[in-house]
C-alpha cells in the first residue's frame, strides 16, 4: 500500500512505526522482502528507521560471519532455512544486492 501510494505519508508512517509492537505482525524472513520494508521507510519519509533496517539486517548476517548475504535470514530464528537444513542457506542470492543499491541510490540517507 505504502509503495503503490495507495497509503499518505502520515498514514504510511504510522503503520510503519506501529509494526514493531504487534506481535501478530509477519515479519519477513528474506532479503526479499526486507528490500521492500526498506523501500517503504525511504518512500513514507522514515528515513533514519531506513538506515537502521539495512545496517542491522544485512550486518547481522556480516556479524554472524557470511561473506555472502543468504537466501533466507531471520535474526530471530537462526535456524531458518529455505531447504529444511541450515547450513545450506544458498550462499550468494540476487536480493544481496539490495544494500549496495540502497547505498548508492540514496546517499544522503546511507552514506552519512
Amino acid at each position: 500500500m505504502i509503495l503503490s501510494g495507495v497509503a499518505s505519508k502520515t498514514e504510511a508512517q504510522r503503520a510503519l512505526k506501529a509494526l514493531p509492537a504487534m506481535k501478530s505482525a509477519v515479519k519477513p524472513g528474506a532479503p526479499y522482502m526486507y528490500h521492500y520494508y526498506v523501500a517503504a521507510l525511504i518512500e513514507s519519509g522514515l528515513k533514519a528507521e531506513a538506515k537502521e533496517a539495512l545496517t542491522s539486517y544485512w550486518g547481522g548476517m556480516i556479524k554472524k560471519g557470511a561473506d555472502t548475504f543468504w537466501e533466507v535470514y531471520d535474526p530471530a530464528d537462526e535456524l531458518k532455512s529455505p531447504y529444511n537444513f541450515a547450513p545450506i542457506n544458498s550462499y550468494c542470492h540476487a536480493w544481496s544486492c539490495t544494500p549496495v543499491y540502497f547505498i548508492r541510490k540514496y546517499p544522503e540517507i546511507f552514506q552519512q
